[in-house]
């Protein structure tokens, strides 16, 4: 099984505010959308009543302590937890936020698929820093707003 995560942010790292991003790409929905159909989708319990429904052709996943059910979704209390469950599956398991899941999972993952906004925006929410030097670089697109690159763990 594949760990990894997707996210889109500005070059100051900025993922979100007010518990939503700050802009509408449809470029960048649509190659989310690609990324991740067929695929799981483990994300925090604001990232998913930001969504506000489970997303189609995709296992969901919500990690939160509330101990709250989701309809559609399977619910689990930690990063860990997610990881065990999705084992059972033969398929990539993608963290898609928000900041707090992207913390505890970045140094769990294997690739990280990162849009990185042309433009800047203010926001609220952060992706952690990573140490650029642990990864390599095995995909890079340009698109109209935003460099897509996909990232892979290199071996210690």
């Amino acid at each position: 099984m594949t760990k990894a995560l997707i996210v889109a942010m500005t070059k100051d790292r900025v993922i979100g505010k007010n518990n939503d991003m700050p802009w509408h790409l449809p470029e960048d929905l649509k190659l989310f959308k690609a990324k991740t159909t067929g695929h799981i989708i483990a994300m925090g319990r604001k990232t998913y009543e930001s969504i506000g429904r489970p997303l189609p052709n995709r296992e969901n996943f919500v990690i939160t302590r509330s101990g709250k059910e989701y309809d559609g979704c399977r619910v689990f209390g930690s990063v860990q937890e997610c990881i065990k469950a999705a084992e059972e599956y033969d398929k990539t398991l993608f963290f898609i936020g928000g900041g707090q899941i992207y913390s505890d999972a970045v140094d769990m993952v294997d690739e990280m698929h990162i849009s990185y906004i042309k433009e800047n925006y203010d926001g609220d929410t952060f992706f952690p820093e990573f140490d650029e030097s642990r990864w390599k670089v095995t995909e890079t697109e340009e698109y109209g707003d935003f460099i897509y690159k996909k990232f892979v763990r290199l071996s210690a």
